[in-house]
C-alpha cells in the first residue's frame, strides 16, 4: 500500500518504552503509526493530519492525557477523532468519568493485553477507512453531477442558438432541414427524423432524416423499423423511449441489427398531433436516458413553434393585414428571452468576478498577516538564543516593533472596513485645522520619504483652514493618501501636496511621479479589496483597503475625492474636496486636532507618576499581564497580578488595590463579570476602586459595554506604555507634568 494511503494512529505516551510497545502490537501494512511525546507535540500534529484514532496516556508532563483531550475536542478539525486513553490507574474513576465527558471512547488499564487493544484499533482503522470512502464517493459524486451540470450547459446553450436560428427562419422546409440536423447532434444520435403531416392526419407533408453524415435528406421513406413506434407515440400522445428488449422495436422476436435503441415524441398543434420527431441509437451508450427523453419532449415543443411560426409568415405574405399584429408579438417575446438570457449571463460574470475577487483578497490577506509574523518570530528565537550583539540586539528589536505595528496596521484597516459594510463607522466632528492635520500626516510618513530619497515639494497657505471633522479620521484619510504616494513612487522620486481654497471649500492634491494607474484599473481604484496587481510576483504589499477607506471617510465629511492618471508610469494624482467652516463659531482645540500619544517608550520621568499606587492586573494570557506589569512597577506602583477573575476578587479583598487594570475575555468568568461583582463587594472601597479595561475587542459597542458594566476608562490592545500610564493616572486623579514628553 503507498505512503500516502495507510492509515495514520497517532500514540502519545512520554515513555519512549511504551510507544515501542505500542508500535510492536499495532505495526501492520496498512498502518502508519505516528508517536509523539508529549500533549503539544500531538497538537502540532493534528493541526494539519488526519488519525484513524488517537492512543492517549494520562499522565503525562505538561499537558497531561485529559487536557490534551479536552484541547483536541476544541478544535472542529480534530473534534470527532475517536481517543482511547491508556492508564496504570485503574482506580481513577474521577479521571475516568472525566475522559468519557471529554469524547473517550474507551479506557485501557496498562498492562495491555495486545489482543484487546488490536482489537479495539482495528475497529476504528477500519471505521475510518469506511468514512474516507465515503468521502472518496462524495468526490465522484461531485464530479458526476459537475459534468451532468456542463452537459446540461452545453445542451442549453445549443437550444438556446437552435431557437435562435429556427426563430430567424421563415421558409417551413428549412425550418424542419435545419432543427432535424441540430436535433441529431444536441441528443447526440445517429440519425434523427422529423415528419409533419398532413390535415388528414395519415399523410406526410414533409419528412427529413439525418444520419452522421450532416446532410439533411428529405423525401426518403420512415425506416421500416422505426414506423411501428412512430403509430404507437402518435396514438399515446406523449414521448417514447425503447431499447432492443422491446417488442416494438423486434422484427417477428427478432432483435434488429441496425436499430438498437430509439426515442420519439409528438409535435403537438393544439389539441391534435401534426407529426413526430425520432432519434435512433444514442452515440455512446447502449440506450436514451430519462433526460433524453425529456430535451426531445422539449424540442418537439420548439420545432412546433418555429414551423407554426414559419407557416404563420408564409400565410402573412397573402394575409398581411389581419397576422402582422401576431408576429410583431411572437418577435418580440424572443427578443425579451433573448434579452432576459444576455442578462441573466452578465449577472453570472459578476457573481463570479465577486468570487474571484474574495478569493484574490483571502490570499493577499493571508500573505500580509504572515509576512510580519515571520518576521517577529524569526527575530524573537534570534533574540531568545542570547548570542546577539548590542546592535544587533537594537535591530531585532526595531524589526519587531516595525512587524507588530505593521500587523497592527492591517487589523485596523480590516476593522474599518467592517465598520463601513455594517454602517457602525461614527465621527466625532468638530472644527479641525486642516493644515495641521496634513503637517501631521506628512510627519508621520517622513522617514519613508527619506528612506527613498523622495523629494517632497508642499504648496499650502500657512493660515488656518478650518473644516468639519474627526481630526483622527482626517488624518487617516491624509496618511493613507500620502503613505500610498509613498509606496508607488520609485527611489528618487517626487511627491507634491497642493491645498486651494475658495471661500466654501478647500482642495488638497496628492500627485506622485510613481508607476501611475492603467486606464482600465482607474474605475476600480476606489473598490475594496480591489489592487492592480493582485499577483504573488507583484511588487507593493497591501490588502486593497486603504483607497476605498479613504472615499468612505471623505464621504462621512460630506466631501468627494477623485483620481487622475496618465496611464503607467505616468504618476497619478488624488484630489480630496471639503468644506469650510468658520473658526469663529466654535472653540478650536490647540493645534487643531487631538494630539494622541503615540510615543512606544517610557521617558525617565515617568518613574514616579504612579508611585505608592496599588494596582492588581487581572488578564489569562501570562506574556500580557508581565507586560503590564513591567510598565507599571517601571513607573513606581506595586503591582498584583492574577490569571482569573475568581483569583481577582480574593486578591481585592485582601489586598486591597487603589485601582484595577482587567482583561475582558477570560475563560470562565470574564471581565465583564468581575467588575459587576466587584461593583456589589460590601466593601465601600472595592465598590469605589477605579478600574481600566484592557482588551483586545475594539469596537464602539465594546467601549460602551465596558464603561456600562462600571470600568472607568477602555483602553484597546496593542499597549500603548506611556498611554496606558496616562489613562491611569487620569483614572486615579494623578497630574502628569507638562514637560514631560
Amino acid at each position: 500500500m503507498e505512503a500516502e494511503e495507510r492509515i495514520q494512529i497517532l500514540m502519545v505516551d512520554d515513555s519512549p518504552t511504551n510507544l515501542l510497545a505500542l508500535e510492536s502490537i499495532l505495526q501492520a501494512p496498512d498502518r502508519n503509526l505516528v508517536s509523539a511525546s508529549s500533549g503539544d507535540e500531538a497538537l502540532r500534529y493534528l493541526l494539519d493530519k488526519e488519525v484513524a484514532v488517537i492512543l492517549m496516556d494520562v499522565y503525562m508532563p505538561g499537558l497531561d492525557g485529559l487536557e490534551t483531550a479536552e484541547l483536541i475536542r476544541g478544535r472542529d478539525r480534530s473534534r470527532n477523532i475517536p481517543i482511547i486513553f491508556l492508564t496504570a490507574d485503574s482506580t481513577g474513576g474521577r479521571h475516568l468519568s472525566r475522559g468519557y465527558s471529554l469524547g473517550a471512547v474507551d479506557y485501557i488499564v496498562k498492562p495491555i493485553e495486545p489482543e484487546i487493544l488490536r482489537s479495539k484499533v482495528a475497529v476504528f482503522v477500519e471505521l475510518f477507512k469506511k468514512t474516507q470512502e465515503i468521502k472518496r464517493q462524495s468526490q465522484l459524486l461531485r464530479e458526476k453531477n459537475l459534468e451532468l451540470e456542463n452537459a446540461n450547459l452545453a445542451r442549453l446553450s445549443m437550444l438556446i442558438n437552435l431557437g435562435q436560428e429556427l426563430t430567424a427562419e421563415h421558409d417551413p422546409w428549412r425550418v424542419l432541414d435545419n432543427f432535424c440536423r441540430s436535433a441529431r447532434r444536441i441528443v447526440d444520435a445517429q440519425e434523427s427524423g422529423v415528419g409533419v403531416m398532413n390535415g388528414d392526419g395519415k399523410t406526410l407533408r414533409y419528412f427529413f432524416r439525418c444520419s452522421e453524415n450532416e446532410y439533411g435528406e428529405s423525401g426518403k421513406a420512415v425506416p421500416q423499423v422505426a414506423r411501428r413506434a412512430l403509430q404507437y407515440l402518435v396514438t399515446q400522445r406523449r414521448p417514447l423511449r425503447l431499447n432492443d428488449s422491446d417488442e416494438l422495436l423486434r422484427d417477428h422476436g427478432k432483435t434488429s441489427e441496425l436499430v438498437h435503441s430509439f426515442l420519439g415524441a409528438p409535435i403537438l398543434s393544439g389539441s391534435k398531433v401534426s407529426g413526430w420527431v425520432y432519434l435512433i441509437n444514442k452515440v455512446n451508450a447502449d440506450e436514451f436516458t430519462e433526460a433524453d427523453e425529456r430535451l426531445a419532449a422539449t424540442l418537439a415543443t420548439q420545432v412546433a413553434v418555429a414551423y407554426e411560426n414559419a407557416m404563420l409568415y408564409s400565410d402573412a405574405q397573402r394575409h398581411a393585414t389581419e397576422l402582422q399584429l401576431e408576429i410583431a408579438e411572437r418577435k418580440q417575446a424572443e427578443e425579451e428571452r433573448a434579452q432576459l438570457l444576455v442578462r441573466e449571463q452578465a449577472a453570472r460574470a459578476e457573481a463570479e468576478q465577486a468570487n474571484r475577487t474574495k478569493d484574490e483578497f483571502l490570499a493577499t490577506l493571508s500573505h500580509e498577516l504572515r509576512t510580519p509574523l515571520s518576521a517577529i518570530l524569526g527575530w524573537s528565537h534570534l533574540v531568545r538564543s542570547g548570542k546577539l550583539d548590542e546592535l544587533q540586539m537594537s535591530r531585532a528589536f526595531e524589526t519587531i516593533e516595525r512587524n507588530a505595528r505593521s500587523q497592527s496596521q492591517l487589523i485596523d484597516d480590516l476593522l474599518d472596513v467592517s465598520r463601513i459594510i455594517t454602517g457602525k463607522l461614527q465621527l466625532e466632528p468638530r472644527p479641525v485645522d486642516l493644515c495641521a492635520v496634513i503637517e501631521a500626516a506628512t510627519d508621520a510618513v517622513r522617514p519613508a520619504l527619506e528612506a527613498k530619497n523622495i523629494n517632497l515639494e508642499s504648496q499650502m497657505d500657512l493660515e488656518d483652514c478650518f473644516v468639519p471633522g474627526d481630526p483622527n479620521r482626517l488624518q487617516q484619510i491624509f496618511w493613507n493618501l500620502f503613505n500610498n504616494a509613498v509606496k508607488f513612487t520609485p527611489e528618487g522620486g517626487k511627491v507634491r501636496i497642493e491645498l486651494v481654497r475658495d471661500e466654501s471649500e478647500v482642495r488638497i492634491s496628492v500627485s506622485d511621479s510613481g508607476v501611475g494607474i492603467t486606464p482600465e484599473f482607474l474605475p476600480y481604484i476606489f473598490d475594496r479589496f480591489r489592487q492592480a496587481d493582485g499577483s504573488t510576483t507583484r511588487i507593493h504589499g497591501g490588502l486593497g483597503l486603504g483607497l476605498s477607506i479613504v472615499k468612505h471617510l471623505v464621504q462621512l465629511h460630506r466631501g468627494s475625492v477623485e483620481v487622475e492618471s496618465q496611464g503607467k508610469n505616468q504618476g497619478a494624482t488624488f484630489t480630496v474636496t471639503l468644506p469650510l467652516t468658520s473658526a469663529a463659531l466654535t472653540d478650536i482645540p490647540e493645534n487643531g486636532a487631538s494630539a494622541e500619544l503615540e510615543s512606544d517608550t517610557l521617558p525617565d520621568g515617568y518613574s514616579t507618576v504612579l508611585e505608592g499606587l496599588r494596582i492588581l492586573v487581572v488578564d489569562d494570557e501570562l506574556d500580557s499581564r508581565d507586560l503590564v506589569s513591567a510598565i507599571l512597577t517601571r513607573c513606581g506602583s506595586e503591582v498584583n497580578c492574577c490569571e482569573s477573575a475568581s483569583e481577582a476578587l480574593k486578591a481585592i479583598r485582601d489586598w486591597k488595590p487603589d485601582l484595577l487594570v482587567s482583561d475582558i475575555g477570560m475563560p470562565n468568568e470574564d471581565g465583564y463579570s468581575l467588575i459587576r461583582k466587584m461593583r456589589k463587594m460590601k466593601s465601600k472601597r472595592a465598590r469605589q476602586t477605579p478600574a481600566v479595561a484592557l482588551t483586545a475587542y475594539v469596537t464602539s459597542e465594546d467601549r460602551e459595554h465596558a464603561l456600562a458594566a462600571g470600568f472607568q476608562l477602555h483602553i484597546a490592545k496593542p499597549i500603548e506604555p506611556a498611554a496606558l500610564v496616562l489613562s491611569i493616572a487620569a483614572a486615579t486623579g494623578r497630574k502628569v507634568r507638562p514637560d514631560l514628553p
